[in-house]
């Protein structure tokens, strides 16, 4: 089993968690799982999902988060973030606090969406993670890569 810590003060960051590959939101519909909500005849939910099981964790090796940059051949804003985020479910954070600005790292409607960044921080006030929790996207924690350190 896997927990992180902070780099900043050496406070775990996580539950113990076990590596998994990223699930993919097209080919690995067995790893999004509803939050909440009637399934439809098809197995559908309106629900949030979550894209990691609890006790799991995943590296992302693609960029994620801001700054979004224009991509010249879709002509669309994508992420140039860090690569190898350490994606978990949203539960299996310990002890991470609101970034002290959150009120511009909020998010929309319904929680908080990454957009303007790394919106948690540990007890020591280090920037550690992103929550995605809003209704309209896949419900995740992202640990930053040089924020954390990984203890097998």
């Amino acid at each position: 089993m896997t927990v992180f810590g902070c780099r900043g003060c050496g406070r775990v960051v996580t539950a113990e968690v076990a590596e998994r590959g990223l699930p993919d939101p097209d080919a690995d519909a067995e790893w999004y799982r509803p939050v909440a909500g009637a399934a439809d005849e098809k197995g559908h939910t309106d629900a949030p999902i979550v894209r990691m099981a609890p006790g799991a964790f995943a590296v992302d090796t693609e960029p994620s988060g801001p700054p979004y940059v224009l991509d010249d051949s879709s002509g669309l804003l994508v992420e140039s973030g860090p690569r190898r985020t350490v994606v978990l479910h949203p539960g299996d954070g310990i002890g991470l606090e609101g970034h002290p600005d959150l009120a511009m790292r909020r998010g929309y409607c319904c929680g908080m969406d990454g957009e303007w960044g790394p919106n948690l921080v540990c007890a020591c006030g280090a920037v550690v993670a992103t929550l995605y929790s809003d209704c309209y996207q896949v419900q995740e924690l992202r640990l930053q890569p040089d924020a954390v350190e990984r203890r097998d």
